[in-house]
């Protein structure tokens, strides 16, 4: 279990800079503003969300084990 817990917390920390990177990155200037700046944070979020979800359910509740 420990072993999974440390992956986990690997997993989830590389996914959470990740995230801060894209969220960070500057607009481009050819890019329309109003609306790459309403999009490019959620979109980044809702995509950490996801992959955080899925890597809950395959930490917790997939058989790693193999017979």
């Amino acid at each position: 279990m420990r072993a999974r817990l440390r992956r986990f917390l690997i997993r989830l920390s590389l996914a959470l800079m990740i995230a801060w990177l894209f969220a960070s990155v500057p607009i481009p200037r050819i890019a329309p503003q109003n609306w790459f700046a309403f999009f490019q944070v959620p979109l980044v979020v809702f995509v950490l969300v996801c992959y955080i979800g899925k890597l809950l359910i395959d930490t917790f509740f997939y058989n790693q084990f193999k017979p």
